[in-house]
């Protein structure tokens, strides 16, 4: 889980996994603040709206939780409660709303008094290392995310090495490139990068991505 401590009372938080939802899940009580962006129906009140349509809109609020469930299925958290606060004048203040917690969703928390224990719960799992495993030959690539237990795959990015034009138009530079593109979003600080499979391929790679911010931002293993 990715932390910024913004005042005593307030902790900034990205939940990675469903580790560390489940760690949110021991954090979260009854009374503490959800401050984050959501989606809510709000009843359109023109001449010819249907009364029961509505619009979604993304709104940021400040919810005061009331009750907490954890959907370990879908990898997110339900939490209902008032809106105290939000962005928005369509939304009334003192109204209920379930604000959902997902897998790389900021949000912040405020609780009235930290315990100990909650904020070492909630800061200790920053700390825990993070591997992009990048498997690689000449005709496709698979990366994944181990943090823990968990893996996380992206789709299989193919070169297109095969085929009649293989010999003709097939340059690996382009594939390595279109991996790179897919690392952007994943890659993030402090994360340690890991390339494995046969041949040179593996080799090549590394020298390219050295030559990019992700590698000279990251240390590269093979």
């Amino acid at each position: 889980m990715i932390t910024k401590i913004i005042d005593e009372n307030s902790i900034s938080c990205v939940p990675e996994d469903s580790d560390d939802l489940i760690i949110l899940r021991r954090v979260i009580k009854k009374g503490d603040k959800i401050i984050g962006e959501t989606v809510r129906v709000v009843k359109q009140e023109k001449d010819f709206a249907r009364p029961d349509k509505g619009e979604r809109i993304k709104i940021r609020l400040s919810l005061e939780v009331e009750k907490i469930s954890l959907d370990s299925v879908l990898d997110r958290m339900r939490v209902g409660g008032i809106i105290k606060e939000s962005n928005n004048e369509s939304v009334p203040h003192g109204s209920h709303h379930s604000f959902i917690i997902k897998i790389d969703q900021p949000f912040n928390l405020l609780k009235k008094k930290w315990t100990s224990v909650e904020k070492k719960l909630v800061t200790a799992s920053d700390h825990n290392l993070t591997f992009i495993l990048i498997a690689i030959d000449t005709s496709d690539c698979g990366i994944g995310k181990l943090k823990g237990t968990h893996m996380h795959i992206v789709p299989n990015i193919y070169s297109g090495s095969s085929g009649k034009q293989y010999k003709s138009n097939f340059k690996i530079e382009n594939f390595f490139e279109e991996i790179s593109k897919a690392l952007v979003p994943v890659v993030k600080a402090n994360y340690q990068l890991v390339v494995f499979g046969p041949g040179e391929t593996k080799k090549k790679f590394v020298n390219f991505l050295a030559k990019t911010q992700i590698g000279q931002n990251h240390e590269i293993k093979m």
